[in-house]
């Protein structure tokens, strides 16, 4: 089964400046902390003159369209959401996304790449012992997202046309 590390494609114009108003604490962005979130929150963004939404937003968490929820919930229906709406006050912009708390697994081979400080993975080995029933979940560890999708769950996504998002295609061992 192969695996793919998915990411919001930063070519496009997208918003920026998300959570600037402290909505969300990005502490609690997690399944054991997740009650201290209110279900509803109104964040800040800036948007560039020219504006793209995509399908996945990874900074400063994890928020996805009401497509990818639908798709998440097909294959992990456990999966709760807290709903973001994302506000740009001047220009009155809105979207709105949703938070999915998403397992995380301790699922980094030891021939995983890391930064000089360990805080960000340069490239990405997976353990297949501890992914191979995981169609999507998060890598645990880190505060930055690392959204690892199985390939027939991105397969899924695409035939709904999801959009803005960029893959690279990730070994296990």
């Amino acid at each position: 089964m192969e695996f793919l590390l998915v990411e919001t494609d930063k070519e496009n114009p997208i918003p920026y400046g998300i959570n600037a108003n402290r909505a969300v604490d990005i502490r609690y962005a997690n399944r054991k902390q997740a009650y201290r979130i209110p279900n509803c929150c109104v964040v800040d963004m800036k948007t560039p003159m020219e504006y793209f939404f995509p399908d996945i937003l990874t900074e400063p968490f994890l928020m996805v369209s009401d497509i990818v929820a639908h798709v998440i919930e097909m294959y992990l229906p456990e999966t709760f959401f807290k709903t973001i709406y994302l506000l740009e006050m001047e220009s009155e912009v809105h979207a709105t996304y949703f938070m999915p708390f998403l397992e995380e697994v301790d699922c980094l081979a030891e021939e995983t790449e890391k930064s000089y400080g360990g805080t960000e993975l340069l490239d990405i080995v997976l353990r297949k012992e501890a992914v191979k029933e995981k169609p999507i979940f998060r890598v645990a560890g880190f505060s930055h997202v690392y959204l690892i999708v199985r390939e027939d769950v991105i397969e899924s996504m695409l035939r709904r046309r999801v959009r803005g998002i960029r893959l690279k295609e990730l070994r296990t061992v």
